[in-house]
């Protein structure tokens, strides 16, 4: 390859470079080494005035950051990781990396995390270049998961490349999964395990939530043209297939697995392959069911089952359907289920396949390994609690009998850890889920939380507090508002008090740090007298130039946000430090929400001209006024639609959120029939669909209760109602505390009065 580039910059792509030299006074052409066989989409040409940092890995493979000269240091820190993230790829699959070398590089305003191009990584700004005075830990850990993603992706996507899109997963899900993995061969500041723990929850829950719908479609599509790839970018073809690539490991085993994984390699090197080659590089999980009949099952139908457990006499009857949100959809759906147990007095069995709706365990036969429809617990067991999938490998909903979760929630106030911290994460997203659809009592997953106060593991302290704050805010009695406050406050003001025994700016203590601001923010809610001082300290930081947590961060604007005279104290300090994105982000968010229309109209200037806010922070700022102040908003789009026309008419993305959030928000007959005017005259660019769906769903007409989906059919959203949640909260509080006040209410800090200025 030949590029002809301005002098004076720099030329990088897949290849490494052969010569540079001088065509004219003001062009140079660049010469490149021939690449392997490549996909055209994974080809990036970058002509840039940057320097590079280098090194390489224990191989001699040259890896480099290109970085602009005031971000040495933090391209140093992407250098070395991605330097050790290359070391773990090659010995985990076993196959050397492909390519000749390894560059990487920041792009700033990234609509795109990071972009997997041969030998060229793209990555986020932020994440490129981190500035370690000012990042948090999570999102050091995510800029981390990012790099070491598109690394994975030499291989998967890369080195063997997908016939086309509708196997979008074959390289997406690997890379989410094969990720997870070696972050945690990786020295970090974790537990050992802490990655594929956070892997199966948030990819189990971000895709369970997906899928659970009736219009729901599989992770393999039909797609007749390229342009319908977009769609496919989504969480089912990431997480749902990551999962789904888990129990294939769990399945066969890890060995068998990376077998598989090396024949793939060899076989299509520098080649591109679908499903079907993928599964015939495996070979079977039992004597009737290949690895590529499994995944089929998974991959090429909607949603997931729903395994639902009953006891009758000595038995269990199980059963699987497809949960939706609609009761009343059915469909003769099954899979291949994979099904292990544990009980309080037994070791987990091994797995097999329930291949049938139906299944039964006997607890009076042993019938060992088969692939009967009767699965065997000892006559011994009975009466104990017990749980399925203890690997959770299942992607789907398991629902016990009532008395099965009363035994267990029994069993985890004496002993939290009589089951493992990753089922307890996916048991409270089941639980979560089933209280929703109405399929479980709400007392259920509140007798179960009352051993929290004794939970040791952070993550899930924290998948409990956002569930019972998620339950609270359905509450419409004030009392009982109150009440469930105090009961949030007994499980876990001992946690708040540990976490501020520790500086925010620890980096040791990790299992507390990583959700300090989390308790930071209930501690001041409950007036822990370490925790106000610890607020304090971080906003005089912030005061004086310092980076704090952004989600604190956002805490603290919340409150002093609407008070005119702090606004302008807050606004001078929006450009007086370079900030991180995302810090930026929230900063202008929370300047948003001032109900000073004149404060809005100085936010929305300085977003169109300052210098150091990114093209997608310009209209972040434009629709978080369009939502408070629509008929602002949209005045000043028209006064400058050159601006914005030019920023985004040609990003289909950009320009059709743009219209339909600030079309959308519209709340006045007048704005909206001058939308409607405006638009016959001047183009909507890329942005026509986000145009029509935003006058379509204008505030103009939400006093309508007939709305309807984009598919004609009207929308079903089954959630918990408030008067039921209501009522079941209030028998189990007294069943539990007694009609006595178990708690000092009088002295309770009431959230309906928020909190003190102090």
């Amino acid at each position: 390859m030949v590029v002809d580039n301005p002098a004076g910059y720099r030329c990088n792509s897949a290849a490494p470079l052969i010569i540079q030299k001088n065509v004219t006074k003001n062009i140079v052409r660049s010469e490149f080494q021939e690449t392997e066989p490549m996909s055209i989409y994974l080809l990036a040409i970058n002509i840039h005035d940057m320097t590079q940092v280098r090194g390489e890995n224990s191989r001699g493979i040259p890896v480099s950051v290109l970085t602009p000269p005031h971000k040495k240091a933090g391209a140093q820190v992407t250098l070395e990781w991605a330097i050790k993230a290359l070391d773990h790829f090659e010995r985990y699959l076993d196959c050397s990396y492909p390519f000749s070398k390894l560059d990487l590089m920041g792009i700033y305003d990234f609509n795109l995390g990071g972009m997997e191009n041969i030998g060229m990584v793209h990555l986020d700004w932020d994440c490129a270049y981190i500035q370690q005075e000012s990042i948090t830990v999570k999102e050091l850990l995510d800029c981390r998961s990012t790099t070491v993603h598109e690394i994975a992706h030499m291989w998967f996507g890369n080195l063997v490349s997908v016939k086309w899109w509708n196997d979008l997963w074959l390289k997406e899900g690997f890379a989410d999964f094969i990720t997870a993995y070696v972050m945690d061969q990786m020295k970090t500041d974790r537990k050992p395990g802490a990655h594929m723990l956070e892997f199966l929850e948030s990819s189990y829950g971000s895709a369970i939530r997906n899928d659970k719908f009736k219009f729901t479609k599989p992770v393999r599509q039909t797609l007749r043209t390229s342009y319908d790839a977009a769609a496919m970018y989504n969480n089912l073809s990431y997480e749902k297939s990551s999962f789904i690539l888990r129990s294939v490991e769990r399945l066969i085993g890890a060995t068998a697995f990376r077998t598989g994984l090396r024949h793939y390699f060899t076989k299509f090197k520098f080649k591109s392959a679908n499903f079907d080659d993928f599964a015939a590089c495996f070979g079977n999980i039992t004597n009737r069911v290949s690895v590529g009949d499994y995944m089929k099952k998974w991959l090429n139908q909607p949603g997931f089952p729903i395994i639902t457990s009953e006891r009758v006499g000595n038995t269990i009857k199980l059963e699987q359907t497809r949960f939706t949100e609609s009761p009343k959809y059915h469909t003769s759906q099954s899979w291949y289920v994979p099904l292990n147990y544990k009980t309080e007095k037994s070791s987990p069995t091994s797995y097999r396949l329930m291949m049938e709706k139906n299944w039964v365990i006997d607890y009076t036969v042993d019938h060992g390994y088969s692939l009967s429809n009767t699965f065997s617990i000892l006559n011994s067991n009975f009466g104990h609690w017990y749980v399925l999938d203890t690997d959770n490998i299942i992607f789907g909903l398991h629902q016990y009998e009532d008395d099965n979760y009363m035994l267990l929630a029994r069993a985890l106030q004496e002993n939290p850890n009589s089951i493992s911290d990753a089922t307890k994460l996916i048991e409270i997203t089941n639980l979560e889920l089933l209280m929703e659809n109405q399929r479980i009592n709400p007392r259920i997953l509140l007798e179960t939380s009352r051993y929290v106060s004794k939970e040791t593991n952070m993550d899930v302290v924290l998948k409990w507090l956002l569930t019972l704050l998620h339950m609270k805010r359905n509450l419409h009695d004030r009392d009982l508002y109150v009440k469930f406050n105090h009961y949030l406050r007994s499980l876990l003001i001992d946690k708040v008090r540990n976490a501020m025994k520790l500086s925010f700016d620890d980096t040791k203590a990790w299992n507390l740090r990583k959700n300090y601001s989390w308790l930071l923010i209930l501690g001041v809610k409950w007036r822990v007298k370490e925790a106000i001082h610890a607020a304090r300290e971080l906003y005089h930081r912030f005061k004086e130039g310092n980076h704090i947590n952004a989600n604190f961060l956002g805490y603290i604007l919340r409150h002093y946000i609407r008070k005119p005279s702090h606004w302008p104290i807050l606004f001078k300090r929006l450009n007086s430090y370079p900030q991180s994105q995302k810090e930026l982000r929230t900063m202008i968010r929370m300047l948003a929400k001032t109900d000073n229309e004149s404060h809005q109209k100085l936010l929305l200037t300085y977003s169109r001209t300052s210098h150091i806010i990114p093209r997608s922070v310009v209209k972040s700022t434009l629709c978080y006024v369009a939502w408070r102040n629509p008929h602002l908003a949209w005045t000043y789009f028209k006064a400058h639609y050159e601006y914005y026309f030019r920023l985004y008419g040609e990003s289909q993305f950009s320009m059709n959120s743009l219209l339909q959030c600030l079309v959308g928000n519209l709340n006045t007959r007048e704005d909206y029939e001058d939308a409607k005017a405006f638009f016959k005259v001047n183009s909507a660019g890329t942005g026509t669909s986000g145009l029509k769906r935003g006058l379509k769903s204008a505030n103009v007409f939400n006093n309508s209760s007939d709305k309807k989906s984009d598919t004609g059919d009207e929308v079903i959203c089954i959630t918990v109602k408030k008067e039921s949640l209501t009522k079941s909260f209030s028998r189990w509080w007294e069943e539990t505390f007694g009609k006595e006040d178990y708690f000092d209410i009088d002295n309770a800090l009431d959230d309906f009065g928020g909190i003190n200025e102090d």
